[in-house]
């Protein structure tokens, strides 16, 4: 089953290198790859959860006490895969996902804020 995500691309608060670091062996054990320590944003028109249906994420665990678990959903984005996570606990609101891969999307990609991108998620 696949599923398109359409959102734009915003900036982020700046924190997510930390936490793809924190996160990283559980997100290299999905992406088969090391992450790139940072995400994308993207900001879709409503939460995730109305979006998906009834799409199953993979949830990962938190590495250590006083971090929430992040539901996962595989997918690529122009070619390259992508993990969109949306994290249990997070400073966005439902509408705004994070994007991890083994490059920075950004630079790669050519991706600027208010750029509008497509994700196609599989289960």
């Amino acid at each position: 089953m696949i599923t398109v995500i359409r959102g734009k691309v915003i900036s982020g608060v700046g924190e997510a290198s930390k936490y793809v670091e924190e996160y990283g062996s559980e997100f290299e054990k999905i992406l088969g790859v090391k992450p790139y320590p940072g995400t994308l944003n993207i900001e879709l028109g409503e939460c995730i959860e109305e979006i998906i249906g009834n799409m199953r994420p993979t949830i990962i665990q938190p590495p250590r006490k006083g971090l929430g678990v992040v539901y996962a959903y595989r997918g690529f984005l122009r070619g390259i895969q992508v993990l969109v996570v949306k994290p249990a606990l997070t400073k966005h609101d439902c509408r705004v996902v994070e994007l991890v891969s083994a490059v920075k999307l950004r630079e790669v990609l050519g991706l600027n804020d208010g750029d509008i991108v497509e994700v196609e998620l599989y289960a």
